[in-house]
């Protein structure tokens, strides 16, 4: 089996709990289409290098 990576960016307006199920829901997304998390890695809050829907942090 192929091992890919995927990288989302959150909006920096959400609480601890909405982060979390929109953490958990990406994660159903590929286990509902036969896909395995291996690994998870939350890097934090982090400035973007150009603004993503007028926010320079996600």
């Amino acid at each position: 089996m192929n091992n890919y990576e995927l990288m989302v960016i959150f909006t920096p307006v959400l609480s601890e709990e909405e982060y979390k199920a929109a953490q958990k829901k990406f994660a159903a997304i590929v286990t509902d289409n036969g896909g395995e998390v291996l690994h998870t890695n939350p890097w934090g809050l982090k400035s973007l290098a150009y603004p993503i829907a007028k926010k320079t942090t996600g």
